[in-house]
């Protein structure tokens, strides 16, 4: 069922109808240490960077209608599994994450019930207001023992401008009344992604 997504500073508007997904060979990249990603769970940021090759590879990427939409800036996450959580303060894109390094994982979302593979080479993009989590591959909730001593997995995040042509694609229309409220106001419940 489509959500009604709130941000401060942004309009409410409905969830994303649907989630991009592709394969993008990862060579000639170089990464950041990801020695510091010790806690299981959470997200770590690595750092903001702008690279024109890396623009130029994810645009190629793209159907061809989104290409003007990418964002020209990229930022590094790293995580040792990442349990179920929104990013409900990215009010005015949509969330694209290119695995570039790490084991079998899954982004699994929870409302969905979609799975999309994270293994290196995988990107995705997809409505961040939706609760999502890295998970081993097969896992149906996250419990953070489990990732005490993983290997961490690294993304290159990047993101659409939710334009026309962006909204079109996905499927984001207005708010419906009676929708579900995804913002970051509403918990998310860590292990299994239910709205609290």
């Amino acid at each position: 069922m489509p959500a009604a997504c709130r941000c401060v500073g942004a309009a409410d508007r409905g969830s994303a109808a649907r989630l991009l997904a592709g394969r993008l060979a990862v060579a000639g990249l170089a990464l950041p240490d990801t020695g510091p990603v010790t806690t299981p769970g959470r997200v770590h940021g690595l750092g903001r960077f702008v690279a024109d090759d890396v623009r130029a590879a994810l645009a190629g990427a793209l159907p061809a209608g989104l290409r003007s939409s990418l964002r020209g800036e990229f930022e590094w996450y790293a995580c040792r599994g990442a349990f179920f959580h929104t990013d409900a303060h990215y009010g005015e894109v949509l969330f694209g994450a290119w695995c570039v390094a790490g084991p079998r994982r899954e982004i699994v979302f929870a409302r969905h019930g979609a799975r999309l593979p994270a293994v290196p080479g995988n990107w995705v993009v997809f409505d961040p207001f939706e609760p999502h989590a890295v998970l081993d591959a097969g896992m149906d909730h996250y419990e953070r023992r489990h990732y005490d001593r993983s290997p961490v997995s690294l993304f290159l995040g990047f993101e659409l401008e939710l334009d026309a042509c962006v909204r079109q694609a996905f499927g984001i229309g207005l708010p419906r009344t009676g929708a579900p409220l995804l913002a970051s106001s509403v918990a998310v419940n860590a292990e299994t992604g239910a709205l609290n």
